[in-house]
């Protein structure tokens, strides 16, 4: 009999959608040593099919969701599935880091609205997948009253004019990181 610590280790270096896959259902014991760790309060999904998704979201993502401190989607179907409504969000207690690859900023506005109730959040990385149409994205981040992290990666159509943004409601904010990947 291998020390829980073991399992812990490899599973570190495995995907937590493997990890569930593979060991949850081989016993009681793996099935226990996956619900009581901390290896499921961090979710990274990258590449992965819409039916597997969709297994991984009702099994793993939705009992642990209460647990989950980072939570990172890459694909757009991800982010239609687990913030379908965006008030799922509110459920993600522990939610420290959220990272949003290939987002599409319609679901923007409504996601800022949830995050500001989220008690222990205050890192944010946002790719987004579609072009802007205007820097109010930016007023958007600096509502997010206890954001300390915050990364963005967007693009403009060539040769679109940008309406200024006014900060002059926002006196003071708590980013301490901003990294802006766009045009400005």
């Amino acid at each position: 009999d291998l020390a829980n610590e073991i399992f812990y280790e490899i599973f570190e270096y495995l995907d937590m959608h493997h990890v569930h896959k593979g060991f949850f259902d081989l016993n009681k014991r793996f099935k226990n040593l996956l619900n009581n760790s901390n290896l499921l309060t961090k979710i990274n999904i990258s590449t992965i099919s819409k039916s597997n998704f969709e297994y991984y979201y009702r099994s793993i993502l939705i009992p642990n969701r209460e647990r989950i401190s980072l939570l990172r989607l890459s694909n757009p179907f991800t982010t239609d599935i687990v913030f379908s409504p965006a008030n799922i969000i509110l459920k993600f207690i522990s939610l420290e880091t959220l990272i949003l690859d290939n987002i599409h900023v319609k679901y923007l506005n409504e996601i800022f609205d949830y995050l500001l109730d989220l008690p222990k959040f205050h890192s944010l990385t946002l790719s987004l997948a579609d072009y802007i149409g205007s820097l109010d994205i930016f007023i958007q981040i600096f509502r997010l009253s206890k954001l300390k992290h915050c990364k963005i990666i967007y693009k403009i159509k060539k040769n679109q004019p940008l309406l200024p943004v006014y900060f002059t409601k926002y006196d003071s904010s708590p980013i301490q990181y901003f990294i802006i990947n766009g045009d400005f």
